[in-house]
């Protein structure tokens, strides 16, 4: 994809709502059918690692070198076309460890809702509806880092495609949904290079690679039921099932399997201020065919955040990856305190400091620790989801 063309694109659907936003009060009723909302996030880090951060990173946007990080910057608008149509677009451009700036185009869907039966249709390109964060950008990560399962079963950005998927408000009193999702993965221009440069170093597959091409690539299916509930609005429980398939790059097939749960109290229930605590927790496990024969693994994170006080928040993360024979595949832990302070401007601007500090200890490496100072501005409403 042409990265500056994607670019030019993206920040023209930005670009526009902020000349329109001036007349669309004027025009009010009269041309209110099509709306755009934009979204900007940036997200900063810099810290230090007892090992080089390279080999401690493990998404894409992840802190990747000592010193300073550009993790990502997001440019986003929601999109509404009459009641019934909405959608979303955003790009987000980054730095990883010694290289240039890059810009990919993450996300471009449209959705239908209000459909007869409680039905919703989206298309185009989308973050997967699989387990807790996968569908959640940079932006919206609880820690300075992606959660170590993600990455190693849904790929260094998350998994995106582009397709088609069905949603199902099931009747329940519950908010129940079943979602369905068709098409072919996202491939990411950074991971091509890497797999072209490890495979001039290390022969026919460099491990990296191997452990790209268990993902699934084509043919991908995608399925997740999700339910919320609780006794009141103080304390709110939600529990999903996942599961994925498709063709990996073997050639043959690999299924990924995922639950999560996340509990939540609110002090002041929906009412804004007051404490708040969450407890999130997700598991995923793996099944690869490739020409060896194919293997299995499994991960589990879990965490824990309180906030104890006005936009004060602590957070302990923990996340575990079970190892297989390949060197890139190694057995995992992670430990990971954080706090993190909100700010909010007015005028749906905010921002953030966060400080995490992580203790890994990976087979085949031994014990690593790095700290990091991350920074974040947010600009614009919740997206569409």
């Amino acid at each position: 994809m042409n990265k500056i063309h994607t670019t030019c694109m993206v920040a023209s659907l930005v670009i526009s709502p902020l000349s329109l936003s001036t007349s669309a009060e004027a025009q009010d009723a009269t041309n209110n059918s099509i709306r755009l909302e934009p979204t900007l996030h940036l997200r900063l880090a810099h810290g230090n690692t007892s090992l080089p951060a390279d080999e401690v990173a493990f998404g894409g946007h992840d802190p990747s070198e000592d010193n300073f990080n550009f993790q990502g910057f997001e440019i986003g608008t929601n999109i509404y076309l009459g009641d019934y149509v909405s959608g979303f677009a955003t790009i987000n451009t980054f730095k990883r460890d010694g290289e240039d700036f890059e810009s990919e185009f993450e996300e471009g869907f449209l959705k239908i809702d209000k459909l007869p039966g409680g039905f919703e249709l989206r298309g185009g390109r989308m973050l997967a509806r699989f387990g807790d964060q996968n569908a959640r950008h940079l932006h919206a990560w609880d820690f300075a880092d992606a959660n170590m399962t993600n990455v190693r079963f849904l790929g260094e950005d998350g998994f995106g495609y582009d397709g088609g998927e069905l949603t199902w408000l099931v009747p329940t009193s519950w908010q129940d949904a079943l979602s369905i999702g068709l098409g072919s993965a996202v491939a990411h221009d950074h991971e091509e290079e890497d797999h072209e440069d490890e495979g001039e170093d290390e022969g026919e597959h460099g491990h990296d690679e191997e452990a790209e091409m268990a993902r699934p690539d084509k043919n991908i299916i995608v399925i997740r039921y999700q339910a919320q509930f609780g006794p009141n609005d103080f304390h709110r429980f939600q529990a999903g099932g996942s599961f994925l398939t498709g063709d990996n790059g073997f050639g043959l097939t690999t299924d990924v399997y995922g639950a999560d749960f996340t509990y939540t109290w609110r002090e002041n229930g929906l009412e804004s201020g007051g404490q708040q605590f969450r407890w999130r927790s997700e598991w995923l496990m793996r099944d690869v065919e490739n020409d060896e024969g194919g293997f299995e693994d499994s991960g589990f994170n879990t965490a824990l955040l309180w906030e104890f006080s006005e936009n004060w928040e602590a957070g302990l993360r923990y996340g575990y990856l079970e190892g297989v024979a390949d060197p890139e595949l190694a057995e995992r832990h992670r430990i990971s305190p954080s706090l993190t302070k909100r700010f909010d401007f007015g005028s749906d601007l905010s921002g953030l400091v966060r400080l995490q500090y992580n203790h890994d200890d990976i087979r085949g490496h031994g014990k690593e620790d790095s700290i990091w100072l991350q920074f974040g501005f947010d600009w614009g409403p919740g997206e569409v989801r």
